[in-house]
C-alpha cells in the first residue's frame, strides 16, 4: 500500500509538470546564469519541491498563465531548482542542488530569487496569484532596467501593461552560439521574420536587422560582433 501511494504521488507530480510546464524552464543554475548574463536579463531562480503543495499551485495557476509566460520570455531567464544531488558550477564554485538551497538561505518552497549579473536583487518567499506575480515581475524589471524609484505598494495600485525595455546587446560569436544551444527561446535570423514575436531572443549578424527588430519593440536582440 505504501508503495502504491508513493507511485500515485509520483504520477501526480509528473502529470502536473507535463500539463502546466513552462517550455523555457532551465534546470541548471550555472548555464541559466551564463545565458542571463549574455542576454543582459534578470535571472529568476525558483527554489521548488515536487512534494510542495504551493509549488504545484504555482505551476498550475501562475506559470501556466499566458501573460506571465510572455513577460518571462521577454525579460527573464527562468530556472527551477529542486532538491537533489545534481551538480552545477555557479560563480566559480561547484554546488549540488541541495547545497544551493543552503547557499541562498532558502527555508521553504517556493522561494524566488532574482539575480542580475553577479548580485542578488531580492528574494521573495511564498505563493502569489498570477496577477500579483506578474506585477512583481514587471516592478523588478522596471527598477533594474528603467531605474524606477517608486515603491512596490505604490506601483501595485497602478494599471501597467509594461512589456520590457527593447535592447540590442552586442555579443561575441561564441556567446551567441552558447545562447542558441541552451535557450529554447532564442532564434538565429539574418532577415526580419515575417511574423515578429517581441519576446523571442533574436540573434543576428546584421546591424540593420537588429535595429529594425529593436524599432519593432523586440525586447532582446543579440548582435554578433564581427571583431
Amino acid at each position: 500500500m505504501r508503495n502504491l501511494i508513493r507511485l500515485l504521488s509520483m504520477l501526480l507530480v509528473l502529470i502536473t509538470t507535463l500539463s502546466f510546464g513552462y517550455e523555457y524552464t532551465f534546470t541548471d543554475l550555472g548555464i541559466s546564469h551564463k545565458v542571463s548574463q549574455i542576454e543582459k536579463k534578470l535571472l529568476l531562480v525558483n527554489f521548488s519541491s515536487p512534494t510542495c503543495y504551493y509549488c504545484r499551485r504555482f505551476e498550475s495557476e501562475v506559470l501556466s498563465n499566458k501573460d506571465v509566460q510572455e513577460f518571462l520570455r521577454g525579460n527573464y531567464v527562468y530556472v527551477k531548482i529542486e532538491p537533489g544531488s545534481y551538480k552545477t558550477t555557479f560563480l566559480g564554485k561547484t554546488y549540488t542542488n541541495d547545497q544551493l538551497f543552503g547557499a541562498f538561505g532558502v527555508r521553504g518552497t517556493p522561494t524566488f530569487v532574482f539575480i542580475k549579473d553577479q548580485g542578488q536583487v531580492t528574494q521573495v518567499p511564498g505563493f502569489m496569484p498570477a496577477p500579483d506575480f506578474l506585477k512583481a515581475l514587471r516592478f523588478i524589471v522596471k527598477v533594474v532596467d528603467d531605474n524606477y524609484k517608486g515603491s512596490f505598494e505604490e506601483y501595485s495600485k497602478k494599471e501597467d501593461n509594461y512589456k520590457g525595455k527593447p535592447t540590442i546587446v552586442n555579443v561575441k560569436k561564441e556567446d551567441a552560439d552558447f545562447v542558441l544551444k541552451n535557450d529554447k527561446n532564442a532564434q538565429s535570423v539574418e532577415t526580419v521574420p515575417s511574423k515578429v514575436d517581441i519576446n523571442t531572443v533574436y540573434v543576428t549578424t546584421s546591424t540593420d536587422v537588429a535595429k529594425k527588430l529593436n524599432s519593432m519593440g523586440v525586447i532582446r536582440v543579440l548582435l554578433i560582433s564581427s571583431k
